[in-house]
Protein backbone atom coordinates (compact mmCIF):
# COMPACT_ATOMS: atom_id res chain seq x y z
CA UNK A 1 0.00 0.00 0.00
CA UNK A 2 1.82 3.67 -0.81
CA UNK A 3 1.57 6.48 1.92
CA UNK A 4 -0.81 8.16 -0.03
CA UNK A 5 -3.33 5.11 0.10
CA UNK A 6 -2.91 4.30 3.86
CA UNK A 7 -3.56 8.14 4.50
CA UNK A 8 -6.88 8.00 2.36
CA UNK A 9 -8.05 4.87 4.21
CA UNK A 10 -7.10 6.14 7.50
CA UNK A 11 -9.58 9.51 6.94
CA UNK A 12 -9.42 12.43 9.59
CA UNK A 13 -8.78 11.29 13.69
CA UNK A 14 -11.86 12.60 15.65
CA UNK A 15 -10.83 14.03 18.68
CA UNK A 16 -12.92 13.07 21.58
CA UNK A 17 -14.08 15.79 24.32
CA UNK A 18 -10.58 15.92 26.02
CA UNK A 19 -12.28 17.51 29.18
CA UNK A 20 -13.64 14.23 30.37
CA UNK A 21 -10.54 13.35 31.58
CA UNK A 22 -9.18 16.44 33.12
CA UNK A 23 -12.83 16.19 35.34
CA UNK A 24 -13.16 15.78 38.61
CA UNK A 25 -9.61 15.38 39.81
CA UNK A 26 -9.94 12.84 42.60
CA UNK A 27 -6.77 15.44 44.40
CA UNK A 28 -9.64 17.70 45.43
CA UNK A 29 -8.62 20.60 43.20
CA UNK A 30 -10.46 20.16 40.17
CA UNK A 31 -8.06 20.59 36.94
CA UNK A 32 -9.77 23.29 34.61
CA UNK A 33 -7.62 22.43 31.57
CA UNK A 34 -6.18 25.26 30.87
CA UNK A 35 -2.93 25.39 33.55
CA UNK A 36 0.22 25.14 31.56
CA UNK A 37 2.27 22.14 31.78
CA UNK A 38 5.13 19.61 30.62
CA UNK A 39 5.18 16.44 29.74
CA UNK A 40 8.39 14.54 28.81
CA UNK A 41 7.62 11.31 27.21
CA UNK A 42 10.31 8.52 26.22
CA UNK A 43 9.66 6.84 22.99
CA UNK A 44 11.30 4.53 20.73
CA UNK A 45 12.76 4.98 17.14
CA UNK A 46 9.25 4.06 15.77
CA UNK A 47 7.10 5.54 17.31
CA UNK A 48 8.95 8.91 16.61
CA UNK A 49 9.19 8.54 13.10
CA UNK A 50 5.48 7.88 13.10
CA UNK A 51 5.32 11.38 15.32
CA UNK A 52 7.75 13.76 12.51
CA UNK A 53 6.26 11.91 9.57
CA UNK A 54 7.51 12.77 5.58
CA UNK A 55 9.65 16.03 5.85
CA UNK A 56 8.08 16.71 9.38
CA UNK A 57 4.31 16.84 7.95
CA UNK A 58 3.15 14.82 10.96
CA UNK A 59 4.78 16.50 13.91
CA UNK A 60 3.53 20.03 12.55
CA UNK A 61 0.01 18.64 11.99
CA UNK A 62 0.17 17.40 15.28
CA UNK A 63 1.01 21.36 16.36
CA UNK A 64 -2.02 22.71 14.84
CA UNK A 65 -4.44 20.17 15.65
CA UNK A 66 -3.36 20.07 19.94
CA UNK A 67 -2.24 23.64 20.39
CA UNK A 68 0.63 21.92 22.30
CA UNK A 69 4.47 22.72 21.61
CA UNK A 70 5.92 19.34 20.24
CA UNK A 71 9.53 19.25 20.68
CA UNK A 72 11.47 15.74 19.47
CA UNK A 73 15.33 14.64 20.47
CA UNK A 74 17.26 14.34 17.30
CA UNK A 75 17.77 11.15 15.56
CA UNK A 76 20.50 9.07 17.79
CA UNK A 77 20.38 11.04 21.04
CA UNK A 78 18.90 9.09 23.03
CA UNK A 79 17.36 9.72 26.88
CA UNK A 80 20.70 8.28 29.29
CA UNK A 81 20.28 4.48 29.62
CA UNK A 82 17.98 3.67 27.15
CA UNK A 83 17.06 3.35 23.62
CA UNK A 84 14.42 5.90 23.78
CA UNK A 85 14.07 9.49 22.44
CA UNK A 86 12.89 12.15 24.05
CA UNK A 87 9.31 13.85 23.20
CA UNK A 88 7.96 16.90 24.95
CA UNK A 89 5.10 18.27 25.00
CA UNK A 90 4.39 21.70 26.26
CA UNK A 91 1.12 23.82 26.48
CA UNK A 92 -2.41 23.89 28.18
CA UNK A 93 -3.13 20.58 30.01
CA UNK A 94 -6.23 19.96 27.42
CA UNK A 95 -3.88 20.60 24.38
CA UNK A 96 -0.74 18.60 26.21
CA UNK A 97 -3.80 15.72 26.86
CA UNK A 98 -4.85 16.11 22.80
CA UNK A 99 -1.81 15.74 21.97
CA UNK A 100 -0.70 12.49 23.66
CA UNK A 101 -4.31 11.27 22.32
CA UNK A 102 -3.49 11.62 18.38
CA UNK A 103 0.27 10.28 19.23
CA UNK A 104 -1.65 7.16 20.73
CA UNK A 105 -3.88 7.12 17.76
CA UNK A 106 -1.11 7.11 15.48
CA UNK A 107 0.67 4.81 17.05
CA UNK A 108 -2.38 2.43 16.79
CA UNK A 109 -3.05 3.01 12.78
CA UNK A 110 0.27 2.60 11.99
CA UNK A 111 0.84 -0.51 13.94
CA UNK A 112 -3.12 -1.84 11.71
CA UNK A 113 -1.83 -0.73 8.81
CA UNK A 114 1.81 -2.61 9.51
CA UNK A 115 -0.42 -5.84 10.12
CA UNK A 116 -1.88 -5.07 6.98
CA UNK A 117 0.99 -4.98 4.88
CA UNK A 118 2.54 -8.45 6.70
CA UNK A 119 -0.78 -10.14 5.40
CA UNK A 120 -1.37 -9.34 2.12
CA UNK A 121 -4.51 -7.30 1.32
CA UNK A 122 -6.20 -9.04 4.25
CA UNK A 123 -7.67 -6.69 7.12
CA UNK A 124 -6.87 -7.20 10.60
CA UNK A 125 -8.86 -6.37 13.14
CA UNK A 126 -8.12 -6.61 16.59
CA UNK A 127 -10.43 -7.42 19.32
CA UNK A 128 -11.57 -4.55 21.60
CA UNK A 129 -9.89 -5.41 24.68
CA UNK A 130 -6.50 -5.34 22.73
CA UNK A 131 -7.17 -2.69 20.49
CA UNK A 132 -7.38 0.21 22.88
CA UNK A 133 -4.02 -0.69 25.06
CA UNK A 134 -1.50 2.02 25.46
CA UNK A 135 1.32 2.85 27.61
CA UNK A 136 2.34 6.43 27.83
CA UNK A 137 5.99 6.73 29.36
CA UNK A 138 7.02 10.15 31.72
CA UNK A 139 10.23 11.05 32.65
CA UNK A 140 10.25 13.19 35.63
CA UNK A 141 12.53 14.87 38.76
CA UNK A 142 12.80 12.68 41.47
CA UNK A 143 11.76 15.74 43.43
CA UNK A 144 8.87 15.78 41.72
CA UNK A 145 8.18 12.21 41.61
CA UNK A 146 7.43 12.27 45.78
CA UNK A 147 4.16 14.34 44.77
CA UNK A 148 3.21 11.73 42.63
CA UNK A 149 3.60 8.80 45.06
CA UNK A 150 2.57 10.74 48.38
CA UNK A 151 3.03 9.52 52.11
CA UNK A 152 3.59 5.96 51.86
CA UNK A 153 2.63 5.47 47.95
CA UNK A 154 -1.03 6.83 48.89
CA UNK A 155 -1.32 9.27 46.13
CA UNK A 156 -0.39 7.10 43.27
CA UNK A 157 -2.69 4.34 44.65
CA UNK A 158 -5.54 6.90 44.17
CA UNK A 159 -4.75 7.65 41.00
CA UNK A 160 -4.60 3.54 39.90
CA UNK A 161 -8.19 3.40 41.26
CA UNK A 162 -9.26 6.54 39.80
CA UNK A 163 -7.85 5.71 36.45
CA UNK A 164 -7.96 1.97 36.38
CA UNK A 165 -4.41 1.84 34.60
CA UNK A 166 -1.38 0.71 35.99
CA UNK A 167 1.12 3.37 37.17
CA UNK A 168 4.68 2.00 38.00
CA UNK A 169 7.43 4.56 39.23
CA UNK A 170 11.10 3.60 38.72
CA UNK A 171 12.21 2.44 41.83
CA UNK A 172 15.21 4.47 43.71
CA UNK A 173 17.57 1.16 43.69
CA UNK A 174 17.63 1.52 39.87
CA UNK A 175 19.19 4.66 40.13
CA UNK A 176 22.45 5.85 40.97
CA UNK A 177 22.56 8.88 43.36
CA UNK A 178 23.78 11.31 40.03
CA UNK A 179 20.29 10.11 38.05
CA UNK A 180 18.14 13.91 38.32
CA UNK A 181 15.18 12.07 37.18
CA UNK A 182 12.80 8.58 37.61
CA UNK A 183 10.34 7.24 34.54
CA UNK A 184 6.83 7.06 35.23
CA UNK A 185 5.40 4.02 32.94
CA UNK A 186 1.08 4.34 32.56
CA UNK A 187 -0.30 1.46 30.69
CA UNK A 188 -3.55 0.84 30.27
CA UNK A 189 -6.43 1.39 27.70
CA UNK A 190 -6.31 4.18 25.89
CA UNK A 191 -8.72 6.08 28.17
CA UNK A 192 -7.40 4.73 31.25
CA UNK A 193 -4.13 6.41 30.63
CA UNK A 194 -5.09 9.42 29.56
CA UNK A 195 -7.45 9.68 32.72
CA UNK A 196 -4.06 8.91 34.57
CA UNK A 197 -1.94 11.70 32.93
CA UNK A 198 -4.61 14.18 33.16
CA UNK A 199 -4.32 12.87 36.83
CA UNK A 200 -0.73 13.16 37.53
CA UNK A 201 -0.03 16.33 35.52
CA UNK A 202 -2.61 17.95 37.40
CA UNK A 203 -0.81 17.45 40.60
CA UNK A 204 2.19 18.44 39.33
CA UNK A 205 0.96 21.89 38.04
CA UNK A 206 -0.46 23.12 41.41
CA UNK A 207 3.01 22.69 43.13
CA UNK A 208 4.59 25.91 44.01
CA UNK A 209 8.06 25.07 41.91
CA UNK A 210 6.36 23.54 38.74
CA UNK A 211 6.47 26.86 36.36
CA UNK A 212 10.10 27.11 37.58
CA UNK A 213 10.59 23.38 36.44
CA UNK A 214 8.74 23.61 33.09
CA UNK A 215 10.94 26.68 32.32
CA UNK A 216 13.95 25.05 32.91
CA UNK A 217 12.65 21.63 31.24
CA UNK A 218 12.30 23.48 27.98
CA UNK A 219 15.15 25.44 28.32
CA UNK A 220 17.70 22.29 28.79
CA UNK A 221 15.01 21.02 25.87
CA UNK A 222 16.46 23.81 23.40
CA UNK A 223 19.73 23.70 24.74
CA UNK A 224 20.67 19.81 24.55
CA UNK A 225 19.39 18.41 21.49
CA UNK A 226 15.36 18.55 21.76
CA UNK A 227 14.65 20.57 19.03
CA UNK A 228 11.50 21.93 17.40
CA UNK A 229 10.31 20.99 13.73
CA UNK A 230 12.46 22.19 11.38
CA UNK A 231 10.07 24.36 9.18
CA UNK A 232 9.73 25.88 12.95
CA UNK A 233 13.30 26.97 13.33
CA UNK A 234 13.22 30.31 12.07
CA UNK A 235 10.83 30.82 15.49
CA UNK A 236 14.03 30.83 17.14
CA UNK A 237 14.99 34.05 19.23
CA UNK A 238 17.75 36.43 17.55
CA UNK A 239 19.20 37.69 21.16
CA UNK A 240 19.77 33.13 21.30
CA UNK A 241 23.56 34.00 20.39
CA UNK A 242 24.07 37.38 22.02
CA UNK A 243 26.76 37.80 24.82
CA UNK A 244 25.62 38.75 27.54
CA UNK A 245 25.93 39.48 31.65
CA UNK A 246 23.49 38.78 34.06
CA UNK A 247 23.94 40.11 37.92
CA UNK A 248 21.99 38.73 40.92
CA UNK A 249 22.02 40.02 44.72
CA UNK A 250 21.59 37.30 46.67
CA UNK A 251 21.66 36.15 50.62
CA UNK A 252 24.38 34.04 51.83
CA UNK A 253 21.82 31.26 52.51
CA UNK A 254 20.64 31.21 48.83
CA UNK A 255 24.41 31.52 47.45
CA UNK A 256 24.52 28.63 49.70
CA UNK A 257 21.72 26.88 47.64
CA UNK A 258 23.23 27.77 44.56
CA UNK A 259 26.93 26.17 45.62
CA UNK A 260 25.44 22.89 46.84
CA UNK A 261 27.25 20.81 48.52
CA UNK A 262 31.17 20.56 47.59
CA UNK A 263 29.95 22.77 45.11
CA UNK A 264 27.98 20.37 43.12
CA UNK A 265 25.16 22.69 42.03
CA UNK A 266 26.83 25.02 40.84
CA UNK A 267 28.90 23.09 38.53
CA UNK A 268 25.77 22.00 37.35
CA UNK A 269 24.27 24.64 36.29
CA UNK A 270 27.47 25.94 34.48
CA UNK A 271 28.01 22.50 32.66
CA UNK A 272 24.18 22.32 31.73
CA UNK A 273 23.91 25.74 30.00
CA UNK A 274 27.09 26.20 29.51
CA UNK A 275 27.84 29.52 31.28
CA UNK A 276 30.54 31.06 33.36
CA UNK A 277 29.21 31.79 37.07
CA UNK A 278 31.45 34.54 39.58
CA UNK A 279 30.04 34.93 43.57
CA UNK A 280 31.67 37.60 45.23
CA UNK A 281 33.55 36.61 48.63
CA UNK A 282 31.81 36.88 52.45
CA UNK A 283 34.41 39.99 52.69
CA UNK A 284 32.78 41.30 50.02
CA UNK A 285 28.82 41.01 50.85
CA UNK A 286 27.00 44.35 51.62
CA UNK A 287 27.16 45.08 55.33
CA UNK A 288 23.18 46.58 54.71
CA UNK A 289 21.46 43.94 52.99
CA UNK A 290 24.10 40.64 53.87
CA UNK A 291 23.98 39.83 49.81
CA UNK A 292 26.40 38.83 47.57
CA UNK A 293 26.97 39.50 43.52
CA UNK A 294 26.15 36.02 41.74
CA UNK A 295 27.17 36.89 37.80
CA UNK A 296 26.23 34.81 35.25
CA UNK A 297 27.94 35.13 31.96
CA UNK A 298 27.49 33.60 27.93
CA UNK A 299 24.95 33.65 25.73
CA UNK A 300 21.98 35.26 26.00
CA UNK A 301 19.96 32.10 26.04
CA UNK A 302 22.16 30.38 27.99
CA UNK A 303 21.99 32.77 30.72
CA UNK A 304 18.20 32.56 30.90
CA UNK A 305 18.56 29.20 31.11
CA UNK A 306 21.09 29.21 33.46
CA UNK A 307 18.87 31.72 35.67
CA UNK A 308 16.06 29.04 35.61
CA UNK A 309 18.11 26.63 37.00
CA UNK A 310 18.97 28.36 39.92
CA UNK A 311 15.35 29.91 40.74
CA UNK A 312 14.25 26.43 40.97
CA UNK A 313 17.31 25.85 43.29
CA UNK A 314 16.27 28.42 45.40
CA UNK A 315 12.44 27.38 45.20
CA UNK A 316 13.55 23.62 46.38
CA UNK A 317 15.57 25.06 49.11
CA UNK A 318 13.19 27.38 50.66
CA UNK A 319 10.28 25.03 50.46
CA UNK A 320 12.91 22.62 52.52
CA UNK A 321 13.43 25.27 54.90
CA UNK A 322 10.16 26.36 55.60
CA UNK A 323 9.53 22.47 56.16
CA UNK A 324 12.16 22.84 58.82
CA UNK A 325 11.05 25.69 60.32
CA UNK A 326 7.50 24.15 60.48
CA UNK A 327 8.22 21.06 62.25
CA UNK A 328 8.80 17.43 61.42
CA UNK A 329 7.81 16.15 57.65
CA UNK A 330 4.99 13.70 56.46
CA UNK A 331 7.79 11.35 56.03
CA UNK A 332 9.66 11.61 59.98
Amino acid sequence: MSETEADTQSGPVEVPDIEKYVAGSSSGDLPTGTQQVVAKLLVSNSIAGSVIGKAGANIEQLQRSSGARVQLSRAGEFYPGTSDRVLLLSGSLHAVLTAIFLILEKITRDANASAAAANGTKRVVKKPEEAGQAQVKLALSRRLCGLLIGHKGQTVRDFIVDSGSTIRVQSLSELTPSDPERTITVSGARDQVLRAVALILNTLSMHEGYASYMETTLQLATNQGVVLPPRAASSKSVLANVRTQLTLYLSDDDVGAILGKKGQNLIEVQQSSRVTIKISDRSKMDPTTNEREVTIGGNYSAVKLAEAMIAEKLSVARSQARSRDGGASDDA
